[in-house]
């Protein structure tokens, strides 16, 4: 009775410190995340530039401050650069992908009435009375999606009799714009501010450090330095290797539809552009390149564009495939977190913190795993664990027979 006492009082205890630890973390990413970011983001800058940084002093005469500050600049500066390159490619063909993306929806409706042309050719093969009502579903629907002419008419004349114009119906979408654009010149403030912090934690990594280590116990202190490796570690290798991934996908797409337009089957441009924005939504967990290339391969099937439709799937079908091979060599396996969880993760982030709730709660799940995986916090039992014990447990069952032997 006493032992399931203490333990109770054990679970009681370890759940009222996660939810410490929950809320804590939650008012800080609500309300102090985006204060502190550019120091966040220049203390991990600094981490990442420290290596280099010292090398630069040792094997040079330029001291580490002057050695930090060229380094800091040097790399904002290639990275400025790749991403202008970049941004300029993108943008030449955004305004023409964007056209040829309204010219399809320009032909949308043209497009469901000839759908529902054949559908209810279908329902008129059919008994009367399942005929009869398919074909009313089928003509309420498409009439939701579709404006008749009679309607537009009178919306036309609601518009003119009323003074409602286009720009009034925009109000609150330009509203948003405009309170973005405000946002800007903070943005730039915080960016400026990102630099020269980097540029002096960089040059005084060491110090602050120190004088952080020497507030904590050496026990604390050992923890503190195992979860800064582990974490760095965990993190880097995952943002590489979905980097790497998001490349190869990147590569693919641009041979894929290249190949499609030189045997004649493609006619549009945009590869790079259709390239980027498919390989930036296989980052997301479960979405991956079906959630783009499976419509449109199906819609060109539907539209009778065969070739279209099939080569789109064929290239969806390859990065599939090579996904699978070489996403376990890339990714390590101890980091993956099951795909319900990723979901959760996107959503609840999305929920609590925005857009960058989508990609930051997922990785503090995966850090959160990496460690409890480690043994550096423990919220659930470890799968590891047990096999570990496992292994103990068959070992020294073995020994006393190994021992046994031997003494015979």
């Amino acid at each position: 009775m006493q032992m399931s006492v203490e333990k109770k009082k054990a679970v009681l205890i370890n759940t009222a410190y996660i939810v410490l630890l929950l809320s804590a973390f939650y008012l800080f990413m609500k309300y102090a995340f985006g204060t502190l970011s550019p120091f966040i983001f220049a203390f991990i800058f600094g981490a990442v530039l420290q290596k280099p940084a010292n090398a630069i002093a040792e094997k040079t005469p330029i001291k580490k401050g002057l050695a930090s500050v060229l380094l800091v600049i040097l790399v904002l500066v290639a990275v400025l650069t790749v991403i202008a390159l970049a941004g300029v490619k993108v943008m030449s063909e955004v305004r023409g992908f964007a056209d040829s993306l309204m010219a399809y929806i320009g032909r949308l409706p043209d497009f469901i009435k000839s759908i529902e042309a054949t559908l209810l050719g279908v329902t008129d093969k059919l008994p009367d009375g399942i005929g009869d009502t398919l074909r009313t579903t089928i003509e309420n629907f498409t009439d939701k999606l579709l404006l008749s002419s009679e309607e537009r008419g009178e919306l036309t004349h609601l518009q003119q009799s009323t003074g409602i114009d286009i720009f009034s119906m925009l109000e609150t979408p330009l509203s948003g714009v405009w309170a973005t654009a405000k946002q800007i010149p903070s943005v730039l403030v915080g960016c400026l501010i990102f630099v020269i912090a980097s540029c002096f934690i960089t040059s005084d990594y060491d110090r602050i450090v120190g004088f952080v280590k020497r507030q904590l116990s050496p026990e604390k202190r050992r923890n503190v330095s195992k979860t800064k490796d582990i974490v760095f570690s965990s993190v880097g290798k995952l943002v590489k290797s979905y980097v790497l991934i998001m490349l190869i996908t990147f590569v693919e797409m641009c041979i894929g539809l290249s190949v499609l337009k030189i045997i004649g089957v493609y006619g549009g441009s945009y590869l790079f552009i259709i390239a980027v924005i498919t390989a930036m939504v296989d980052i997301f967990p479960v979405l991956g390149t079906g959630t783009i290339l499976i419509p449109w391969g199906v819609f060109m099937l539907i539209t009778g564009r065969y070739g279209m439709g099939i080569g789109l799937l064929v290239i969806y079908a390859c990065i599939t495939v090579i996904r699978q091979v070489i996403e376990p060599k890339i990714v390590a396996s101890n980091l993956g977190i099951p795909p319900i969880v990723s979901i959760m993760g996107m959503y609840i982030g999305l929920q609590l913190f925005g857009v960058i709730g989508i990609f930051l709660l997922p990785i503090m799940i995966t850090v959160l795993k990496v460690l409890n995986d480690e043994g550096v916090v423990r919220i659930w039992k470890s799968g590891k664990k047990k096999e570990k014990s496992e292994k103990n447990e068959e070992t020294e069952e073995a020994e006393p027979e190994t021992g046994g032997d031997s003494v015979n």
